[in-house]
This record gives C-alpha cells, sequence and structure tokens, in this order.
C-alpha cells in the first residue's frame, strides 16, 4: 500500500476502524465474505481497497500512484459502471485524489467526477457517515436526477430498445426479426468479453485481445453472408437456441450501418448525427465479461412484446431476491449435506432462467469446494452433469426457455479454463430438462410424470400475478374442484395449490407470489386451505416497499417458504415462521437495493397465529407481539353487530359500473364526488348538482334510506395516504361507491356523534391500519367492511354525554362558518385540544394505557409513513418542533426502563446516562444503592470512543460496526446491547424510530429476561444439593 492511499484511509479513520479491505494480503486484512460472481469481478477490476457494508463493496479505491496511465484510468471507469455494484469509486494519483459518481458514465468523459475540497470530502466519508447511511443518503439525493436514468442497465436496455427501432424503422426489417438479431448479437458480445474461445475464421482474435475480437465482430456484422453462417456454426454448438432458424439476411447496406454500432472505436459524431438519429449508442463502452448475467433477464423482459407479457403476467424478478431465496435454500442444503455439490430445482414458470442459472452457479462453486483438484476436463464434464441432472423448468414462452438455455450454456463456460465452444459439449436441455408447456394443462401428462420423477429437491420460482382465464387454467380449476378456493381466477393462488403434484417428502418451495393472497378479503378460502395444508417456515413480505422491488409490477409481493403437509392442520399449525417484513432504510430504497433488514422487521411467529386470525399477516408486517396481545383484547366486538342492534343501515354508494337497471328514486337529490369530502363536516351546498334521469341508469343505485337524513360517510381512500377520510353530513345526498356511509334516522340519530367520535379517536386508526388489508400494502383504502369490523364498544352514560359535548364543540366552527358562508368551503383547522380530550375519552372506554398507548403512537407516527417514499423523514429524523425533540423522545424511552425495574428492585435505584451523539446514541443504566438527585442525567462525554469507554472497559468502535458480521454492527442490527458489573447498556443509531417509546418495552422485556436467566443461572451453580 503506497503512502497516498494510506493516508487517505487514514484520514477517513477507515484503516483504525477495521471497516477497509484489501485485495492483497501484504497491504491489510482481505474480505472473504463476498459472493462468488462479486468476487470474480473484482479480480477483473482490481481496487487497490474497498469500504464494505452488509458484505457489499460500497466504495472502491484504485490506488495509480505508481502505475498511472490515462488508457488504464479510463478502462476502469468503464468496467466500475458495467460492476453497477459500487456507486463511488476514489482514484489516488500520489498528492491528487479524485472521487467518481460509478453510476454515471458518459463515453466521451468517463464517470461523473464528485467536485470536493479535502476538508469536505473527509467529512462525507468519514467512518461515521459511513456507516450511518448518511453519505450515501446525500450521494444518491444529490445524483438522483442521473442515477436511475444513467446506471448501466437502463443505459443497455435502452440502447437494445433503440437498436430495433432502427432495425424497424430505417432498415425495414420486421419487429420480431429485429429483436431475434439484437438478442443474438449481444449474446455474442457475451462470448467474446467473457473470453470464450470461438473458431477465428468468424471472429479473429486472441481471446485475451478484446477489442481485436470486437472489432471481428464488427466486421463479421457487415458481412451478411458470413453473419448467417456464423449463426449455423453457432446453432450447432449451442443445440438449436438462440441461433435456430438463421433467415435473417441484411442487405450490405443494412450490414455496414448495423456493423457501426458494434465497432470498438464507437459511432462517428458524424454518423451519430446522419445515420442514428443523433442517439449515442454505448456498444463499444459495455463490457460483458462484469455485466451480469441475470441481467438476460432483464434483456429478456425488454425485448417482450406488450401482447406477451400480457399472457405471460411476467414480474422481473430483482436478482437480490434470487439471492436471497438461494441463500435461504440451496446454502442451507449444502450447510446440512457436508459431501454433496448438487441438488434438484424446477421452476414451474422460469421465464430466461434466472433461478436454474444462479442454483447451477451455487452447484459448481460447491463441487469447486469439495474437489479443487480436479483437471480442466474433469471439472467440466461434472459441472455439464450436474447441469443435466439438477435443471428443470416449464414455461409457455419458448424463446424464454431459449434464453435460459443459453444462460446456463454461458455459466458453464464462465467456469471453463479456458472456455471454448469448440471443445466444450453443451448439454441438451430444451425438450429434455426445460419444457414448453402451460402448468396448468394436464394432457401434458408425458412432460408431469418426467418432472414428477426427478424427485425435486427444491421448487424456486416467481409465478405469474394476475387473473388467468386461459383453458388450461380454467380446465384444471374445474377439475380439482380449486375453483370454490381459488379467487377471481387469480393465478398465483393456483400455483400456490399446483405444486404439490410435484413434490416428495422432503420437497422444500418459495415462491414469490402477490401479498394480496394473504390480504385480500376475497381470497380468505385459499389463505384458509393454503395454511392448514402447509408447513410455513418463512414469509418474507414485501409490500411496504412494492414500488421499490418491482418497478412495473401494480401488486405488492411476497416470498413464501414452505413444504406441502396435506390433511395435517395441527402440525402445521405448530410451525413456528420465521416472518420478515422489509421497510425503506437508508440502504434499501428507490436508489440502492441492498438488502438490510433491520431488527425489529424479523419475527417468529407460530402458523396457528395466521389460521386463527384474519388480520395476523398485517399485524406481523407493521407490528409485532405486544400488538398482537392488545388486538386479541377486542375479539369478538364489532360496530356492525352495534349497528344493527340499534337499526342503523350503512352501504355503499351508487355504482356506474355495467348499467342495469333504473333508479328513479334518485332523481333530484344533490350527489357528492368522494373528493368533495371535507375533513370532519361536509355541507351540501345549494350549486351541488341534483341527479336527473340520465344519471340513474346504474349496476347499483342502493336504497334510497341510505342517502336520507343525517350520516357518516366514509371515503374508501384515506386522505394523503395516511388519514382516515370521516365526515359528518346532516343534509340527504347521494355519493359514489367510493365512500360509505352509516345513516340514521330519528328514532336513532343521537348516536351520530358517540361513534363519530369514536372514529376520530387515535385508536380507529392505528385499528383500521393494523388490519385493513389494503392501507400500507397496495391502495390506501379501508372497505366498509373493515370500517365495519371496528371493535365498537358502547361508552357509559357519562362518557356518551361527554363525546357528544365535545362532538358537537368540535363541528361547532364549521356549523356556523356555513351558516354564514354557505357557497363557500371551510379552510380552517379542527381544535387540536378537543380532538385530545375525545381520544382521552375513547382510552377511557376502551380501557388503553401504558404500553398500549404507546402502540398507537407508534402507529401513528412511524408505521403509517414507512410506505410511503416521500414521508421517510418523519420515520428516522429527530425535529426540536414538535413530538420527534430529540431530548423528549429519550427522556420518554428511559422513563419506561425507570418505571419497569423500579418493580423489581425496590431496594436498588436506578439513573440514566444519555450520550447523545452525531451518529448513535447510547443509554447507560447505572444500579446505585442510594436514590440518585437526578434519574436521567446527560454526562459531558463528546467522542465515541470516549463513550464506549465508558459503558465498558473492552467495547471498541469496530465490535460495534463490525463489516464482518452483520449481527453485530449497529446500523444494521439496530442496537447493540450489554452488561457490566453494576450496570447495563444500549447503543442504537440517532434514528426517531429505533428511540420511540414503544421501542423502550420491547428491549426491557430483552433485558429483563437476560437477567432473570443469568440469576437463575448463579442460583443453579450455587446450588450444592440436600
Amino acid at each position: 500500500m503506497t503512502n497516498p492511499l494510506k493516508k487517505l484511509l487514514n484520514q477517513l479513520e477507515l484503516i483504525e476502524n477495521k471497516a477497509v479491505f484489501f485485495r492483497n494480503e501484504e497491504d491489510g486484512e482481505v474480505f472473504n465474505g463476498f459472493s462468488s460472481d462479486i468476487l470474480k469481478k473484482l479480480d477483473l477490476i482490481k481496487p487497490d481497497a474497498f469500504y464494505v457494508f452488509n458484505s457489499q463493496p460500497f466504495i472502491l479505491f484504485f490506488d495509480l500512484t505508481s502505475v498511472f496511465d490515462k488508457e488504464n484510468e479510463n478502462e476502469i471507469h468503464k468496467q466500475v459502471w458495467s460492476f453497477d455494484n459500487s456507486p463511488i469509486i476514489f482514484v489516488i494519483k500520489d498528492t491528487e485524489i479524485k472521487v467518481y459518481n460509478a453510476l454515471n458514465f458518459e463515453k466521451h468523459k468517463g464517470l461523473e467526477e464528485i467536485k470536493l475540497s479535502e476538508k469536505e470530502r473527509n467529512k462525507k466519508f468519514s467512518f461515521w457517515n459511513l456507516q450511518s447511511g448518511e453519505t450515501f443518503e446525500w450521494f444518491y439525493e444529490k445524483h438522483k436526477k442521473t442515477v436511475l436514468k444513467k446506471r448501466v442497465n437502463q443505459q443497455l436496455f435502452e440502447n437494445i430498445k433503440q437498436t430495433i427501432i432502427i432495425l424497424k424503422d430505417n432498415f425495414g426489417l420486421e419487429e420480431s426479426l429485429a429483436k431475434i438479431l439484437v438478442l443474438r448479437l449481444i449474446f455474442i458480445r457475451y462470448l467474446i468479453d467473457r473470453k470464450i474461445k470461438i473458431d477465428t475464421s468468424f471472429i479473429h482474435g486472441n481471446e485475451d485481445d478484446l477489442i481485436l475480437r470486437r472489432t471481428g465482430l464488427s466486421e463479421l456484422i457487415s458481412n451478411p453472408k458470413l453473419l448467417v453462417a456464423f449463426f449455423d456454426y453457432l446453432n450447432k454448438r449451442f443445440n438449436g437456441v438462440l441461433f435456430k432458424d438463421s433467415n435473417i439476411e441484411l442487405s450490405f447496406h443494412q450490414a455496414n450501418l448495423l456493423s457501426k454500432l458494434f465497432n470498438p472505436e464507437g459511432v462517428s459524431v458524424e454518423d451519430k448525427v446522419n445515420l442514428f438519429s443523433d442517439f449515442d449508442f454505448q456498444f463499444d463502452v459495455f463490457d460483458f465479461g462484469i455485466i451480469p448475467v441475470e441481467l438476460i433477464s432483464g434483456i429478456y423482459e425488454t425485448l417482450l412484446d406488450e401482447e406477451t407479457k400480457n399472457a405471460t403476467s411476467a414480474v422481473y424478478t430483482p436478482p437480490f431476491l434470487v439471492d436471497y431465496i438461494l441463500t435461504q435454500t440451496v446454502d442451507k442444503y449444502f450447510e446440512e449435506n457436508k459431501s454433496i455439490s448438487d441438488c434438484k430445482i424446477f421452476d414451474p414458470a422460469m421465464g430466461s432462467g434466472i433461478f436454474l442459472v444462479q442454483g447451477l452457479r451455487r452447484m459448481i462453486e460447491r463441487e469447486k469446494e469439495l474437489n479443487p483438484n480436479d483437471d480442466n476436463l474433469t471439472f467440466g464434464n461434472k459441472i455439464r452433469t450436474i447441469a443435466e441432472r439438477n435443471l428443470f423448468g416449464i414455461d409457455i414462452n419458448e424463446e424464454a426457455i431459449n434464453v435460459a438455455c443459453f444462460s446456463i450454456y454461458v455459466a458453464l463456460l464462465d467456469y471453463q479454463e479456458p472456455g471454448n465452444i469448440d471443445i466444450y459439449k453443451f448439454p441438451n436441455l430444451k425438450d429434455k430438462n426445460f419444457f414448453k408447456a402451460h402448468f396448468f394443462d394436464l394432457s401434458k401428462k408425458e412432460v408431469w410424470n418426467q418432472i414428477r420423477i426427478e424427485n425435486v429437491n427444491f421448487i424456486l420460482g416467481n409465478p405469474p400475478w394476475r387473473n388467468n382465464d386461459t383453458p388450461e387454467h380454467l380446465d384444471w380449476l374445474k377439475q380439482t374442484k380449486f375453483d370454490k378456493i381459488v379467487s377471481d381466477k387469480q393465478i398465483a393462488q393456483s400455483y400456490l395449490i399446483r405444486v404439490k403434484d410435484f413434490v416428495q417428502d422432503e420437497s422444500k418451495i418459495a415462491l414469490i407470489v402477490t401479498s394480496k393472497v394473504y390480504y385480500n378479503d376475497k381470497a380468505q378460502k385459499l389463505k384458509k386451505y393454503f395454511l392448514e395444508n402447509n408447513y410455513i417456515t418463512e414469509i418474507f413480505d414485501l409490500s411496504s416497499v412494492r414500488h421499490i422491488v418491482f418497478e412495473n409490477a401494480k401488486n405488492p409481493g411476497s416470498i413464501i417458504f414452505f413444504r406441502v403437509n396435506i390433511n395435517q392442520k395441527e402440525e402445521n399449525s405448530q410451525s413456528i415462521i420465521k416472518h420478515i417484513s422489509l421497510k425503506q432504510n437508508k440502504y434499501f430504497n428507490k436508489y440502492s437495493k441492498t438488502l438490510v433488514i433491520e431488527k425489529f422487521d424479523r419475527k417468529q411467529i407460530k402458523q396457528l397465529h395466521f389460521i386463527e386470525n384474519k388480520w395476523m399477516f398485517k399485524v406481523a408486517l407493521y407490528g409485532n407481539t405486544l400488538d398482537y396481545l392488545f388486538m386479541k383484547r377486542f375479539e369478538n366486538k364489532s360496530l356492525d353487530k352495534f349497528l344493527d342492534k340499534n337499526n342503523i343501515i350503512n352501504g355503499n354508494g351508487i355504482k356506474k359500473g355495467t348499467p342495469k337497471h333504473y333508479f328513479d328514486f334518485l332523481i333530484g337529490l344533490p350527489i357528492i364526488q368522494t373528493s368533495q369530502i371535507q375533513e370532519n363536516y361536509t355541507f351540501i351546498r345549494e350549486d351541488f348538482p341534483k341527479l336527473n334521469k340520465h344519471d340513474v341508469y346504474l349496476e347499483a343505485g342502493r336504497e334510497l334510506t341510505l342517502f336520507k337524513g343525517k350520516k357518516i360517510i366514509l371515503g374508501k381512500r384515506t386522505k394523503f395516504e395516511t388519514d382516515l377520510n370521516i365526515s359528518v353530513i346532516e343534509d340527504s345526498c347521494v355519493y359514489r361507491d367510493s365512500a360509505n356511509s352509516i345513516t340514521f334516522n330519528i328514532d336513532n340519530e343521537s348516536y351520530i356523534s358517540e361513534i363519530f367520535g369514536i372514529f376520530k379517536s387515535k385508536f380507529s386508526t392505528y385499528f383500521q391500519y393494523l388490519t385493513s388489508a389494503n392501507w400500507g400494502v397496495y391502495y390506501p383504502e379501508i372497505n366498509k367492511s373493515e370500517y365495519l369490523s371496528f371493535p365498537f364498544i358502547e361508552p357509559s352514560e357519562i362518557q356518551r354525554n361527554k363525546l357528544i359535548s365535545l362532538v358537537d364543540n368540535l363541528l361547532k366552527p364549521y356549523k356556523e362558518f356555513y351558516e354564514q358562508y354557505p357557497d363557500s368551503i371551510f379552510k380552517g383547522q379542527p381544535s387540536i385540544r378537543i380532538l385530545e380530550e375525545i381520544n382521552s375519552i375513547v382510552e377511557e372506554i376502551y380501557q388503553i394505557t401504558g404500553y398500549e398507548k404507546d402502540l398507537i403512537d407508534y402507529v401513528l407516527n412511524v408505521s403509517r409513513y414507512q410506505f410511503q417514499e416521500s414521508k421517510q423523514h418523519l420515520v428516522s429524523n429527530f425535529n426540536d418542533a414538535d413530538h420527534r425533540n430529540r431530548e423528549h423522545v429519550l427522556r420518554k424511552y428511559a422513563e419506561v426502563y425507570i418505571q419497569e425495574f423500579k418493580k423489581i428492585y425496590d431496594d436498588e435505584f436506578i439513573q440514566v446516562e444519555i450520550y447523545p451523539l452525531n451518529h448513535f446514541i447510547a443509554l447507560n443504566f447505572v444500579f446505585l444503592d442510594e436514590k440518585p438527585e437526578k434519574l436521567i442525567i446527560y454526562p459531558d462525554r463528546k467522542s465515541e470512543k470516549d463513550v464506549l469507554k465508558k459503558l465498558a472497559d473492552n467495547l471498541s468502535i469496530s465490535q460495534i460496526t463490525d463489516a464482518k458480521n452483520t449481527e453485530h454492527n449497529l446500523f444494521i442490527q439496530k442496537d447493540i446491547k450489554g452488561f457490566e458489573k453494576n450496570s447495563f447498556y444500549i447503543i442504537k443509531p440517532n434514528e426517531y424510530k429505533c428511540w420511540h417509546r414503544s421501542m423502550a418495552w420491547y428491549d426491557v422485556a430483552e433485558f429483563k429476561e437476560t437477567i432473570e436467566e443469568s440469576e437463575l443461572n448463579n442460583i443453579n451453580n450455587n446450588f450444592d444439593g440436600f
């Protein structure tokens, strides 16, 4: 390591805090936690050092002090851009240090430089700013306009699309042929850039001379007849996939133009303007030796036409989800079976084969580990056999199968030294392992029998998510009688059932399916069947991050891990499910897909709870154990029952839909649009339109009594995705089916204020957020049945009178305003004091005390913002001006400890030392013999080292920010706890959500459990028997 690199790393405090790793052992510690794929890419790119977080190389350092040449640096810029795993790089050339945005590359300029002074650089990239994620928040905010558009995958997709457009519009090729041609040329570039040997009569040059071989490809494209011959050659080598039917013969003019796009010297400025519509093609820049193979899946998705996409309901599977699923299945299998290097995988909706390709790579890595001394020939034969014996899949799209086969071949070649398509014999997978078939086509008995006899270890995949009325699916539903269970012909539900036909006793299944399977009211029969007939081991709920994970999918998604266990309800109900609910954080967001799962989002939940409680999936997504216990208090109570008992009617508004009947009784009534519903009180103005005979031909017109008289109107959509849309209307009016109402008559209208008052409470919002199927999952909506499921408890006469008085006073300003200004809209705010008093009465009615108030507050001030991308600051940031005031939050948190430990130790006192630092906060709980003057103090310690030393003698910064063990990293684990002789401590990031008072109840419970275990062990150790 040169002095300039060492000096920089010391300035950033990375060496002393053990947060930087090196390529060469003589320079420092080497990181062994990268995946084999990442490690292979880093070996090609050759950074001298890298900053690692969560096993990812976030920052690369290149020391060119003694080896600088301009071409070398240009190549580094191209390579790290194609790598797409490290957003930032440092290039050190003696005293000159430059920082670059590695996600934005311009062909004639290189990577975008991040211009900073030395002082700014050292602050922005300091150890603590890196660890806490503040560096990357700043980076992505500063570069958000380019990060989402200039990354290598977006640019590659755009280049492919533009090439297809030129081939179609300028060259006159049919679109289907244009797509096939581009796909073939891209895959040939994969072979070239991955240094695969190819017959030099087609592409000249040694495999190590990339520029010469890329030139050879450009020259080959310019020779139409030779290009066709080359396709025939590749077709024979690749067993008839991708290059079959080589009937694409270009004219010499077309071939000459296309060859310019693939010229390694790039397109000239003149040609760019005159021939290529001024589009900046970058095929000369892309490095397919580094661009991940799984990007083929993205390429395949890009080339699918809309009709095929709709037919297959194709949803691109993000590589990080594939990696997670394989880690939880194949990797664990190998951990349990130390001497085995293969396992059988079946993907029932294989698409372009990403699960099978990446699964094969894991098997090959395992084979290398078990037999490192095999020669190239032996090893090549073994891995071919592994592919032939272990990979199985089906898809209705033949082109997808071809792409999957080719991807497998590329993976096999990656492990050959050297890879040579003239020598290496590829496995025949098509129609032997991979089949073109509809998963629900019962007539394909030979295919299904062939897969069944393989006794697969794993069924993995991302099946379609939408309703499907293909004849095959409908016939399967009818023949199996699952049409009574599957709702709305949802094919994802059918996949969850159908996989049972392909399992052995030990087969494990992991499928990515729409989360609506768990939440949708219509899917309750399917949910019941599935939970009772399968042993679930894990649910990874992605609902709160659906826009981040699945960019083009409207529905939320989840991964479910299970094994089929038909008619074993009792055994299945006892399974302890690992439940993970991924949330946005500083590392996982729309810019960065680094999978950081925080402690509070990991839970262990008995399957029985999901069977017995309709709302359990939602509570698991946004709540925890205490929320579950709180919700159980209100079982068998509902507003619906109270309304029925008191003859209070309710219903949805009118629905235009497919008109069926005239509803003449509606003529002359004013109609209010849902968008016109005002907070708390809605006045029906004279200028509201009235329904005429043309307006009342409807699918559903409901009943007149629903629209007459006073009502509480309940908008389905929440306000700004955050607040319930509830209002009192005192006049007759009609509303749309995007709202519901509870309508009162003269005999029961006295109940309107108490029901409205309870609806306005914090508890009402809490309940709806933790039980409704869509809010925080899909659309922010509350259905009528969900409003009516609220556990209504009748107040006492005193409580009722108080509520009526408070509601009257709350609505009084509205009514007075409209009396004076009937044509205007009230713009005032409701009285906060009155709302708080209403809330206090509701807490009294429901006996909400202690930690339950904190649970409600957490949902209202944290959980309901976690799915809203624009409101993440409300989740994480402290704010001196409101309830997120840091000193107030920490004091309320600490008070829980003082209160709870006072109950246990009546002869000792506890004093809380609070250390609020810039990047983390530490609380030290010290036991004292005498009552201190102050129970909560702020000792004067400013540095991280001083604070850690105060907490424990052996506690160091590197111990709480361990790059090699995520369980010991404060910014992933979200807390570090420890015990000393007369004290214990907790350290958490400087984030509001971590220190909310509700978190204190969970933290105290953990400390209590540890203390009780320790005391019990001491008793046992000192016990000598009778």
